[in-house]
């Protein structure tokens, strides 16, 4: 199967449906279509999406402060997960980290999302702190987990792309 990453959003209202679906699937406190707007026009916000044959399967939004990246959203659509997609995402931020020479990337995950911090792990992202009742409406926690670029990234298989 072939898959593009979609970068610019000039027609983010199209793909909006879609966008909320994931999110309201993958998370207790999912964000707002307007959050995502939000992220399309701020100049450090960069929101990648996977898509197959015109539908979102999978996206990361990530804000670039050279010379670190912070990841603050990520997800793939339920049916998909499994497939090495999220890690295909991941990999290619932190590609794009490696030649605008990042240095480090930074994300929050809740101690819950054993899948996420599994990925994670498998980058070399590492726990250095947590947020105490950071989600809002859960009141659970975040870990706050950090990569150092070395300019190399782990060879992770990626199956079904």
């Amino acid at each position: 199967m072939d898959y593009n990453i979609k970068k610019t959003w000039p027609d983010f209202w199209d793909y909006a449906e879609q966008i909320i679906d994931i999110e309201n699937n993958s998370f207790p406190t999912p964000w707002s279509t307007e959050a995502f707007e939000a992220e399309t026009e701020k100049h450090i916000s960069n929101f990648w999406a996977l898509v197959e044959e015109d539908n979102i399967i999978g996206y990361i939004c990530f804000w670039m402060l050279e010379p670190e990246i912070h990841i603050i959203n990520f997800a793939v659509k339920i049916e998909k997960r499994n497939k090495g997609l999220g890690k295909l995402l991941l990999k290619h931020v932190i590609e794009t980290g490696i030649n605008k020479k990042i240095e480090k990337v930074w994300l929050e995950v809740r101690p819950s999302n054993l899948p996420a911090i599994s990925i994670y792990k498998k980058f070399g992202f590492y726990e250095v702190g947590r947020r105490i009742g950071y989600y809002r409406g859960t009141g659970e926690d975040a870990i706050i987990m950090k990569l150092n670029i070395n300019q190399e990234i782990p060879d992770l298989k990626v199956s079904n792309c």
